[in-house]
């Protein structure tokens, strides 16, 4: 980064002086030759910092393969939650809250947990039940305040 702070300084620096030898420069056929010479002197400007570039400045420290072994989890995440809490719906607990954690190895994503909440008109253990008959899921299942 401080490679192109570097950079931008000095091309303003070199515009700045440019600017001022223009207007100072004669005008005919030597002004025309002032011109050239700070045309020229614009353009190495451009150049010189090159001569310093180190490819290694704009190294990424970005890691494709975790980043995107989160993303698959946090999808994973909401498919889970969304599919417990469609499965919840359906089987008319209302108004519950539902957290999933994943793990993934490889191509591989286990369920690590599920918990859901549920308000005081349900049986946690009725819950349980049912989320593990129709999913196959063991969640733990707590009234909503314990």
């Amino acid at each position: 980064m401080d490679y192109i702070k570097s950079w931008t300084f000095c091309i303003c620096i070199t515009l700045v002086l440019s600017v001022i030898f223009s207007v100072l420069s004669p005008k005919g056929s030597m002004g025309r030759f002032y011109k050239v010479i700070i045309s020229v002197f614009i353009f190495i400007s451009f150049l010189y910092p090159l001569g310093d570039f180190d490819a290694s400045d704009f190294r990424l420290d970005f890691d494709f393969e975790s980043e995107y072994e989160n993303v698959v989890e946090k999808a994973a995440e909401t498919e889970v939650e969304n599919a417990v809490l469609k499965m919840l719906m359906e089987n008319g607990i209302y108004n519950s809250s539902v957290t999933a954690k994943v793990s993934q190895q490889g191509e591989e994503i286990s369920v690590d947990s599920v918990n859901i909440s549920v308000t005081d008109d349900y049986s946690p253990k009725e819950v349980k039940n049912t989320v593990f008959e129709k999913l196959g899921i063991v969640a733990d299942v707590k009234n909503i305040g314990e």
